[in-house]
């Protein structure tokens, strides 16, 4: 565990100078847009995407550096998607990383144009290397932060709201797609712009939709048992707002045996892989033991 710890640690502070260059360097700053983008991007966070990036690189031998502009890009993607979340429209927060919400630090309109500016600004970078592998994690990474993906979950999140036809079934689409189907989009989009085969594409994209379940139901068991402090945002969000989560239905205790299963399914989805799997494994265990 002091492994992976240390790994994210290390690939968090490689990723933060990078971003830093490439805001520092970006040609357009418009006021106050420019600032409420650099706060969206800059204001915390513990960078799991881009490390995810970074995986999948290392998964396919190459280093974080040939991935620096799938990381910046994906986190863009990211963090467009926070700050239109939190909007009264959407979750309604009021806190971000300890800090208030783009919208209410610089009001509604602006918001809304910064995760636009994001939005925009992650394509941008993606494409900004030119080399077929980079274009198709480019082209992997729209599809599944899209409808087909990260925005069709939002979409089915909102339904949730009230617990109408909320059930077991919908909970796992909504986690699939919302949460899951962005973190595969790193981990993938990672190894893609490395060149993975087809079948190491198929095995990452298993293990990383049991990470996104993992992912999720680690939050939603914090959302009930952590505090604003810990957390750097509002907890108990998902009972203000009538959302209905794995582990409300079942309670924390059923809620933690369940990813510990989906940590087992995970780590099976790589298993022939040997070592060059060891730090995803370690990744998954991280993820996990939040929840403990």
């Amino acid at each position: 565990m002091e492994a992976i710890t240390e790994y994210l640690a290390a690939a968090k502070r490689q990723f933060e100078q990078g971003l830093a260059a490439y805001l520092k360097e970006y040609p357009c700053k418009y006021e106050p847009l420019w600032s409420a983008v650099e706060y969206a991007l800059t204001s915390g966070g513990k960078r799991v995407r881009p490390a995810l990036v970074y995986l999948g690189a290392d998964f396919c031998g190459a280093d974080a550096a040939s991935v620096e502009h799938i990381a910046q890009g994906l986190e863009m993607i990211h963090n467009y998607s926070l700050v239109h979340d939190d909007m009264p429209c959407m979750d309604d927060d009021a806190l971000r990383h300890g800090k208030p919400s783009v919208h209410k630090a610089y009001g509604e309109g602006i918001a809304m144009l910064a995760g636009d500016a994001l939005l925009n600004m992650a394509f941008e970078r993606l494409l900004s290397v030119e080399d077929v592998h980079s274009y198709k994690a480019a082209s992997y990474i729209a599809k599944a932060s899209g409808m087909c993906g990260m925005v069709g979950g939002q979409c089915l999140d909102l339904s949730n709201i009230g617990g109408v036809g909320a059930d077991y079934e919908k909970i796992v689409a909504i986690n699939r797609l919302k949460t899951s189907a962005l973190l595969r989009a790193a981990l993938c989009g990672g190894a893609v712009a490395c060149g993975c085969s087809g079948e190491e594409l198929e095995s990452l994209e298993n293990y990383a939709d049991c990470l996104g379940e993992i992912f999720q139901i680690v939050d939603d068991i914090l959302d009930i048992t952590s505090d604003s402090a810990t957390m750097g945002k509002e907890v108990n969000q998902d009972c203000k707002n009538g959302k209905v989560t794995y582990a409300s239905i079942n309670g924390v205790n059923k809620a933690r045996a369940y990813i510990k299963q989906l940590n087992d399914k995970a780590k099976g989805a790589l298993s022939q892989y040997g070592v060059r799997a060891d730090k995803l494994n370690a990744f998954s265990d991280y993820l996990l033991n939040r929840a403990f």
